[in-house]
Parts: structure tokens; C-alpha cells; sequence
């Protein structure tokens, strides 16, 4: 029991300093900074680096002397699975999800990153006024800071996390409470209640994960 609570302390611990240090700037970042990890490739091996996971580019990014590159494709198609900052990635169907759960069901996360740009112009009347456009991600990946810790000002990165519940067989994909209560279809009455004693923020893995064993355990 004292091993369990430990457990879930540093990772609560974990979220709550993602939540707290990052700026609005960082955010194509999951981790609040990157942290020693280690890779485990397939065949067995196991490599180690200073790691982070970059939501825009989808792809793992390792620190080197203040340089920051992307893991290799090479890398990338043997990998099996990446521990860093005590959490846990895996790799399906060309893209990297986070587990959180995997007992008689399982529960993962997607991350993703929409990226925007403001900028002035004049209306008709004379005033300013300003009209925001999404961007691609090539096209701050040509200039070369796809991978900075932080971008310039005039981009504006919004993480989006997507939810994946294996459960009877059936894979579904969650972002809110209410698709939640879908899966849990007979559990709405202890959703209703639970949710009243504990915050439950779905931009905050960790309260999903809590809401979700406890449906499981009920």
C-alpha cells in the first residue's frame, strides 16, 4: 500500500509541475523539461538520453550539449517503448501514445499540437484588428525551430489531449466527460457523484486515470 501511494504521489507530483512551469510558448512540449529517459529499442538493446516528447512533430526529441535533435527514423521504426520522467510511451500505427492503464482494460493518451499565427491589419473603418490563421508545420520547421524550447512570439501552440479506452474489446476515443459517460453507460449516477468530491480536468491525465480506476474498481 505504502508502495502504491508513493507511486502515485510522484506521478501526480509530476503532472502538477507540468501544469505550473510551463509556458504558453512550451506547450509543443508534453514534459515540463526534458528529463533522463530511456529508449527500449526491440531487439532487446536499451539507449539513454536526456528526452522530451514534441507534440507538434509527434516525435521524441533528445538533448545533446543544448542541442536539441529529433530521434532518427532509424531509431524511431525499432523502438519499442520510451520511460521518461516515470511515465511510459509506446509506438502503434506510426504514432506515440502515452499509457496509463493496462489491466482489464486499457488507457492511453494522444498528444497533438494546433498551431496558429495573429496577425494586424486594418477594416474598413480605419481601426485594427487582428485575424488569427493556422500554420503548417512545415513551415516553422523549414525555419529551423520546430524543436526550440521556445518558438517566437508571433506563434501561438495549443495542445490537444485525446484519450484511447480499450475496454471489452472495443477501442474508443475520449476527450470529454460526457463521451466518457458513453463508455460507462452504468455508471453515470458514480460519475455524477465523483465528480462532485474530485476535479477531474481531462487536460490533466492524471485526474482521468483516477476517475477511470474507480469506475473500474466499482
Amino acid at each position: 500500500m505504502k508502495n502504491y501511494l508513493a507511486v502515485v504521489i510522484t506521478i501526480l507530483t509530476g503532472f502538477l509541475c507540468q501544469s505550473q512551469t510551463k509556458s504558453s510558448q512550451s506547450e509543443h512540449y508534453v514534459l515540463s523539461e526534458f528529463s533522463q529517459g530511456s529508449i527500449l529499442m526491440k531487439d532487446g538493446t536499451k539507449q539513454v538520453g536526456v528526452l522530451n516528447f514534441n507534440a507538434l512533430s509527434k516525435n521524441f526529441a533528445i538533448k545533446k550539449d543544448d542541442v536539441i535533435l529529433a530521434l532518427s527514423t532509424a531509431v524511431v521504426n525499432k523502438l519499442d517503448t520510451v520511460y521518461v520522467a516515470n511515465r511510459k510511451f509506446f509506438r502503434r500505427d506510426n504514432t506515440f501514445y502515452e499509457f496509463l492503464l493496462k489491466s482489464d482494460i486499457e488507457l492511453y493518451v494522444e498528444y497533438t499540437c494546433d498551431l496558429s499565427t495573429a496577425t494586424e491589419g486594418r477594416n474598413g473603418y480605419g481601426s485594427s484588428s487582428q485575424t488569427t490563421s493556422t500554420v503548417s508545420v512545415s513551415s516553422i520547421q523549414n525555419e529551423g525551430n520546430l524543436y526550440d524550447l521556445e518558438l517566437p512570439e508571433i506563434y501561438k501552440v495549443s495542445l490537444t489531449i485525446e484519450y484511447w479506452i480499450k475496454k471489452d474489446g472495443q477501442l474508443t476515443k475520449v476527450k470529454t466527460l460526457n463521451q466518457l459517460k458513453k463508455v460507462y453507460k452504468n455508471r453515470k449516477k458514480e460519475i455524477k457523484i465523483y465528480k462532485k468530491e474530485h476535479k477531474v480536468d481531462f487536460k490533466v491525465p492524471f485526474t482521468v486515470l483516477m476517475l477511470v480506476k474507480y469506475l473500474e474498481g466499482l
